[in-house]
């Protein structure tokens, strides 16, 4: 309960910031998949000796502010991005190669995040960022885990076309975010593609 607090004092703080100080803001779409590195629980049940995760997709609706100098440096400027979002896995055991997977399960995390970036402009419309976005999952299907919140690192790369912005997102999952009857850990790690629409300037 106190992290789910703390999550929504930071999106509360950030909105009453942005009252005051918002340059530009508009709606953020992101969409791509990943890998996700697991450890299951062997042996298992039923004879199974092989295992695998594929990491299917993951996709966010959100909305992006962006702060122009707050380092009184024209070429840094921050985003606050907060979003809700859904990732898409499955995971397969099999007793041997020559037979149909004995559980095959599809799992689904519904989550919200919110966090920031710090970027810095390197030519003309052409940006690279870091930072961090910390994540809570409020709804699962499939392999129901007991782990909620994960804090990836960000890094991504951008190019402004002035009425809208694509770029590439590498997000670094810090967290163990799978503890299931057969898995002991699993974190993720997505790549994505992000498009910024600007709704105000």
């Amino acid at each position: 309960m106190k992290r789910i607090l703390l999550f929504l004092f930071l999106t509360c703080s950030v909105c009453s910031v942005t009252a005051q100080k918002q340059v530009k803001s508009g709606l953020l779409v992101n969409g791509g998949s990943g890998t996700i590195n697991p450890e299951f629980k062997l042996p298992l049940e039923d004879g199974i000796k092989f295992t695998e995760a594929d990491y299917k997709m993951n996709l966010s609706l959100g909305y992006r502010f962006r702060f122009y100098n707050s380092f009184s440096i024209p070429s840094i400027f921050i985003d606050w991005d907060t979003y809700i979002g859904l990732k898409s896995w499955n995971s397969t055991f099999r007793r041997s190669f020559m037979e149909p997977a004995a559980h095959d399960i599809s799992s689904k995390y519904y989550f919200v995040s919110t966090g920031g970036s710090v970027n810095y402009t390197l030519y003309k419309g052409l940006s690279f960022g870091v930072g961090i976005e910390p994540s809570y999952v409020f709804y699962q299907s499939g392999e129901n885990s007991n782990k909620k919140f994960d804090s990836p690192l960000l890094g991504k790369l951008a190019y402004n076309f002035g009425f809208m912005e694509v770029g590439v997102n590498y997000k670094h999952g810090l967290m163990n975010m799978i503890k299931t009857d057969r898995i002991n850990s699993g974190k993720f790690r997505d790549w994505q593609i992000s498009v910024f629409i600007p709704l105000s300037r």
